[in-house]
């Protein structure tokens, strides 16, 4: 948070002009009291997504409450509490449809935004333990989606992705398998994720299904580029062995071995999407829209 603070305003504006969407400015005052270290209510925060979207949009303000989003965004994350959630899923489309990054902030304010919230996905990434879940509420669910929905925000993910494929952590080559597992496995055969049900819901993460209210949105073309370069057949299975090599001594390694030992036998699946996954991102999510693997 001290890195990000340092690219954006320390000290509120000193008179409010943006716009309330309901005419009530009261979540606005509360937030310009705010000081840096201090958490933001939800309710705010939620309106305050609401102004963005439909009035002209106060720099000044945004560049003083934002950083009070991005933690917000940062502990749902994480999952040290629940109560942003209604917020965050308003917060990704100001993100992804109101050319904040291109009108309302300065280039160095963008970039700072965008390492903030590399560095927040690689950190729950780097916390991951386990390869057996069951359940919608299961852990990896929410670094998957944080990452999917990043490829639609900014127009880097080839940093992310190669911090991540790096696996110079424990956690970054168990993310790495549960990962893969969905490129490899039918939805009823992933060993790592349980089949979903209609009392707990889970099932293998969706890969191309991006969080909050994004129903037009697709990944920005760049990432597209990136991950059709990168995903590969003799990619996927060079990480999915060094992961399993990673784990040696951990509790996870006879289980990642098992996956590994599989590999002969899901290469069809694999190749297949590998090519998919790419077009499946570049594709809108509109809610009409019915998007599935091919195998």
């Amino acid at each position: 948070m001290q890195a990000l603070w340092r690219a954006f305003n320390r000290t509120p504006p000193a008179e409010i002009t943006q716009e309330a969407w309901d005419r009530d400015d009261g979540h606005l005052r509360r937030l310009v009291r705010l000081r840096p270290g201090q958490r933001a209510e939800a309710a705010d925060l939620w309106a305050y997504t609401q102004d963005l979207q439909y009035t002209k949009i106060e720099k000044s303000l945004l560049a003083y409450v934002l950083p009070f989003c991005l933690e917000a965004w940062r502990e749902d994350l994480r999952g040290t509490t629940t109560e942003y959630s209604g917020f965050v899923e308003w917060f990704y489309p100001v993100l992804a449809n109101l050319g904040i990054f291109e009108q309302d902030l300065t280039p160095q304010q963008g970039a700072a935004v965008s390492d903030f919230m590399r560095q927040t996905i690689l950190e729950e990434i780097d916390d991951q333990r386990g390869l057996s879940y069951k359940g919608a509420k299961a852990r990896p669910y929410r670094w998957i989606r944080a990452l999917t929905t990043y490829g639609v925000l900014r127009p880097d993910i080839d940093v992310l992705w190669n911090a991540w494929w790096s696996l110079d952590t424990v956690g970054r080559s168990i993310a790495a398998i549960q990962y893969i597992t969905c490129l490899m496995y039918s939805e009823y055969e992933n060993p790592v994720f349980a089949p979903w049900t209609s009392d707990e819901g889970g099932g293998p993460p969706c890969l191309w299904d991006f969080e909050g209210h994004l129903y037009v949105n697709r990944w920005l073309q760049s990432n597209v580029a990136f991950l059709t370069s990168i995903l590969t057949v003799s990619g996927v299975s060079d990480t999915l062995v060094r992961a399993v090599d990673r784990l040696v001594g951990q509790p996870e390694h006879c289980a990642a071995v098992g996956i590994r030992n599989d590999l002969p036998l899901c290469l069809d699946t694999l190749k297949s999407r590998c090519v998919e996954l790419p077009q499946l991102l570049g594709i809108a999510q509109e809610p009409s829209k019915s998007l599935d693997w091919s195998r």
